[in-house]
């Protein structure tokens, strides 16, 4: 579960997947680079630099209590406290109260703060104080036998300047390496988008120039490709002529033969002689229907909406009861690049079914974000859900699933429509028709 959520916010192409593979280990050994530095600078450097101003304190600490101990004045313990302190850099002062005014304070994140607290008061046998909530000055104040004494001290004094340099230095120069390899990447991985789109367009049925480039690896994988497309294109062509020559050349005989049972005098026997010849034309028709599938059709652009309009017109001049309806995320504003005599005879072919099962049919055209789905149901018997897969092979027919009082053809016709969607990229699904009862035809193109 963990990993599919994961996968989501993972990048799907291979540049970016690339670039991750690329950015994830140099980004985890600066990490590792960088906290084992702050560590390094915010511990051991600042233990160094705390112990010479432990050191320094310590050693003005014990001055004073000398001057203290010969009874020197007030006055002049301040003097002497203060020239000691200038020649250390610091601005020190002496009190005589014995007391301390301030607390410790140091921010959670202040890490060399925490370290210099902590080895004074190991080193400083008096209570001290330290506060270190200015970024730019530290204040100490720690007792002597009669007194106080008052420390001002600069922060560059407990740590080194500049610690985030190192950091800048290595995003900077991470950014300019991903620069640089994606620049890399892109040029080696446009020509896997090159063949990546020639072979969508070939699974639209759509030609592109396609010329191998790039890697050995990549330049192998087009060559194949070309070679594959070859191949299928030279087995639907073989095809389309077999099934064109066998289907005309069949027309001759059945056309003698039907001629010679006109003749005949009308019997029984007859009769049902011409009804199989009459089948046989119609199979031979869908014959030549199904071989004009695989034949070349220039794709242009249409406005859906208008052409499903012009389909459903039609098909009201001998049919009343047909319908369209429109989704309202699919306007005249939308267009898609097909083939139009070829898809509107796949759309046909189920609207034809749909009307000699049923007595209601309904068109409905949905858009989403990535297809077109043209939805065609009727309130005919449908088709058991165990026979779905069974209606799409060609020849087949559902007899017992369908009125079989009507012509139910040979067949072949949502084989075709389904040739038909599959050259446009798109898929075709049975189901049942929650509205009218009867089968729904889907059919799902890309936009």
């Amino acid at each position: 579960m963990a990993r599919n959520s994961l996968k989501r916010y993972l990048p799907t192409n291979l540049l970016g997947r690339t670039v991750l593979i690329l950015l994830f280990p140099i980004v985890l050994m600066e990490i590792v680079i960088g906290i084992a530095f702050i560590q390094r600078h915010f511990e051991q450097v600042t233990d160094q630099m705390s112990e010479g101003i432990a050191l320094e304190i310590i050693y003005m600490k014990t001055e004073l209590e000398n001057e203290i101990a010969r009874g020197s004045k007030p006055q002049e313990l301040k003097k002497m406290i203060h020239e000691l302190g200038n020649q250390f850099g610091y601005t020190a002062k002496y009190d005589h109260k014995s007391e301390i005014t301030i607390i410790d304070d140091v921010s959670f994140f202040d890490l060399s703060g925490k370290t210099f607290i902590k080895n004074l008061n190991e080193k400083l046998s008096s209570a001290s104080a330290y506060d270190l909530t200015n970024p730019r000055i530290v204040n100490i104040q720690t007792l002597v036998s009669s007194g106080r004494l008052d420390l001002m001290i600069s922060r560059k004094r407990i740590s080194a300047s500049n610690p985030h340099q190192l950091l800048v230095l290595m995003i900077v120069v991470t950014l300019l390496l991903v620069f640089l390899s994606v620049i890399v990447l892109k040029n080696q991985i446009r020509p896997i988008g090159k063949l990546a789109k020639a072979a969508e367009a070939f699974g639209k049925g759509q030609f592109v120039n396609f010329k191998p480039g790039g890697s050995d690896e990549v330049r192998r994988a087009g060559v194949a490709f070309l070679a594959m497309r070859a191949r299928i294109e030279r087995q639907i062509k073989q095809r389309t002529q077999m099934l064109s020559g066998v289907s005309h050349d069949l027309r001759t005989p059945l056309t003698r033969l039907k001629l010679a049972l006109t003749l005949q005098k009308e019997n029984q026997e007859v009769h049902d002689m011409l009804e199989d010849v009459n089948s046989m034309e119609a199979m031979l028709d869908e014959f030549l229907e199904f071989s004009k599938v695989s034949k070349k059709e220039a794709t242009k652009q249409i406005i859906m909406v208008d052409f499903l309009a012009r389909l459903v017109e039609k098909n009201k001049k001998h049919f009343d009861n047909i319908s369209l309806k429109i989704n309202d995320h699919l306007d005249h504003s939308h267009t898609m690049e097909i083939r139009e005599n070829a898809l509107s005879r796949g759309l046909q072919n189920v609207i034809d079914n749909a009307m000699t099962f049923g007595s209601k049919v309904e068109v409905i055209a949905i858009r989403d974000s990535i297809d077109t789905i043209i939805n065609i149901e009727d309130n005919g018997p449908g088709i058991k859900e165990e026979n779905y897969e069974l209606a799409f092979r060609p020849f087949s027919r559902l007899d017992e699933s369908r009125n079989q009082n009507n012509h139910s053809g040979v067949g072949l016709g949502l084989s075709i429509s389904t040739d038909i969607v599959k050259n446009h990229g798109g898929k075709i699904s049975l189901s049942r028709s929650e509205k009218l009862g009867g089968l729904r035809v889907s059919i799902r193109i890309p936009i």
